[in-house]
């Protein structure tokens, strides 16, 4: 079972601007129809000897971060920002929940990936689809995809291992 996400919860701690934002933009709100701009989102992120800042103690390297924003749609964005998170060595040994296969009747779970980390992927995923759309509604559809992203990107990294161990396998025989 997949936990909730709070998405008020979320869309605060996410979009809430700069205390010397916020005051521009209540000096510069005086009409009703007046909104704001939202941030672009790398104005979020803290830079650092060429590290990013994703929140909570997690930094990737500040040209492959770039790299990523301009990455066509959710599952790849997601994929790639999950290797650099936790790298393909850790995640072919987890698995997003911890929870067996039921593929497989003699499945062992795999360790979950920390929920911490999980919860960074999903606010980075958030951002972006905020740029795109206020629909809370497609913004809570896009953002539940993030487990399946993650599983898919599991499973390519351990189908492309085994590949390899085959192709070892077959040049050792001859």
């Amino acid at each position: 079972m997949r936990p909730a996400i709070d998405l008020e919860k979320v869309k605060s701690e996410c979009l809430e601007p700069e205390p010397e934002l916020r005051s521009t933009f209540s000096e510069e709100a005086n009409t009703s129809s007046y909104y704001p701009a939202p941030a672009p989102v790398m104005d979020k992120y803290i830079l650092d000897n060429g590290k990013v800042h994703l929140g909570s103690g997690i930094w990737v390297d500040e040209e492959k971060w770039h790299q990523l924003q301009v990455t066509q749609g959710d599952s790849k964005y997601t994929k790639n920002l999950a290797v650099m998170i936790w790298g393909t060595d850790v995640l072919k040994n987890r698995s997003v929940t911890g929870v067996a296969t039921k593929k497989k009747k003699d499945a062992v779970p795999k360790p979950p990936l920390s929920p911490h980390k999980l919860s960074i992927v999903r606010e980075c995923l958030y951002d972006r689809i905020a740029q795109e759309t206020v629909d809370e509604t497609e913004i809570a559809q896009r953002l539940s995809k993030v487990n399946k992203y993650i599983c898919e990107k599991i499973m390519d990294i351990n189908k492309s291992c085994k590949n390899e161990e085959r192709r070892e396998a077959k040049y050792n025989l001859q």
